[in-house]
């Protein structure tokens, strides 16, 4: 079942959507808490998320940068503000469609389905050389998400980055300075705990979901993805 996230806060809105959407079987989620939409994305992990412009404390364009910084999920704007300067500025701040107040339902159910096809199904382009498996985890770089038959998770950008580095490289061993050099543009200054910080944070969500994969560290050297022994 696919998860959509509705950030609307306009809640009669909100809830036809939901009720609507959750018909052809959309698991949907509703934002209440505007100052943490992030937060509620990164918990509910949702395939696709409707986005309205004039939210409480942050725009919708905020949000949609906000998102753009971890996940590469379909966002589709939803607002009466849809001018082609509005459109302009939405694509830029990295939304994929857009819905136009007010809506007929049908339209809304099509540009959804159009997206899902697009990015999670029949018409995915290149799906055999964006996915990586090993073990029983599977990366999936268009969607930012890991996973194993169970379970599943959402990764920040460096966290993709740095996941499939490792996979690539496996079950050879990455240097932290090969790690340091593609993740981070070298003009920016970055301190060698960054990268530390983000290993750590991937070992945890690899031991989330029960991957079989772990990541070593090569003291001196870098990182390692190796199966566990059993």
């Amino acid at each position: 079942m696919y998860k959509l996230l509705i950030v609307e806060d306009e809640m009669n809105i909100a809830n036809t959507l939901k009720n609507h959407l959750e018909k052809y079987n959309y698991d949907c989620n509703i934002v209440v808490d505007f100052e943490r939409v992030l937060d509620v994305f990164q918990d509910f992990q949702p395939h696709l998320v409707i986005m309205d412009i004039n939210l409480p404390a942050f725009d919708g364009y905020y949000w949609c940068r906000k998102i753009r910084q971890v996940s590469n999920c379909p966002i589709m704007i939803l607002s009466a503000r849809m001018s082609e300067l509005d459109q302009v500025y939405g694509i830029e701040n990295g939304a994929d469609d857009f819905i136009t107040k007010p809506f007929f339902m049908d339209v809304v159910l099509a540009k959804i389905n159009g997206q899902i096809r697009r990015i999670y199904g029949e018409y995915a382009e290149d799906s055999q050389t964006r996915i990586l498996t090993k073990g029983n985890t599977t990366l999936n770089l268009d969607t930012v998400r890991l996973s194993t038959p169970e379970h599943e998770v959402l990764l920040t950008i460096k966290e993709l980055q740095l996941c499939s580095m490792l996979l690539e490289a496996f079950p050879n061993v990455v240097t932290r300075q090969q790690l340091l050099t593609v993740i981070w543009d070298e003009e920016t200054f970055v301190e060698e705990n960054t990268l530390t910080v983000n290993i750590v944070r991937l070992r945890k969500k690899l031991e989330t979901i029960h991957s079989s994969l772990e990541i070593s560290t090569i003291r001196g050297i870098g990182y390692q993805l190796t199966e566990k022994k059993l």
